[in-house]
């Protein structure tokens, strides 16, 4: 049957792997999108692992719904305005516009699948991320690219209004104990 729809099988270590600058740090692999020959088209997924005060800013964006399913560890998210603890065997969707972010307050790294439909997260990742290749020593931390900004606007991002405040923001978390406070507000 000529047409026929392939199954796509991605085996561990076998995405497409980049390191991450701060404030998240850690890697993402992934492991599907339209770049990747045979991938369902409009698609994307990956894994993220955040290492101890690795952080996912709070973010939405604009016409994509974002999955999540928590895989290992445990964090701290802010969705939709309230913190939430967030441990393995979690998931959650944001619709377009959900403002959503996450940080790894905990000791071992806290690591997801996400799934973005439409796709593009993956062009962000590639664009500000450094590839991660077998052998080569972690460069985290390093500096997040000057051009992060104009590169989220280029993919899947939308400009929030307010804009995300501390530690929500792009800064790095340089001590556990800012943590504290958010930590006594998770629900």
């Amino acid at each position: 049957m000529t047409g026929r729809a392939t199954m796509l099988i991605v085996k561990p270590g076998e995405g497409d792997q980049h390191w991450q600058p701060q404030p998240a740090n850690g890697w993402i692999e992934v492991l599907t999108s339209p770049h990747r020959a045979g991938a369902p088209a409009g698609v994307a997924a990956g894994l993220q692992e955040l290492p101890p005060l690795g952080k996912i800013r709070e973010h939405a964006h604009p016409a994509q719904t974002e999955l999540f399913w928590v895989v290992q560890g445990r964090g701290l998210g802010r969705l939709d305005g309230v913190v939430r603890r967030i441990e393995a065997g979690t998931f959650m969707a944001a619709p377009p516009h959900v403002r959503h972010g996450f940080i790894n307050d905990g000791e071992e790294p806290f690591r997801f699948l996400w799934v973005l439909v439409p796709a593009g997260l993956e062009d962000f990742f590639i664009g500000i991320g450094r590839p991660k290749r077998a052998g080569e020593p972690d460069p985290t931390p390093y500096p997040r690219p000057a051009a992060a900004g104009a590169i989220e606007l280029a993919t899947v991002f939308e400009t929030l209004d307010p804009p995300p405040e501390a530690p929500w923001d792009t800064a790095p978390i340089t001590d556990a104990s800012m943590l504290d406070g958010l930590r006594k507000e998770a629900v």
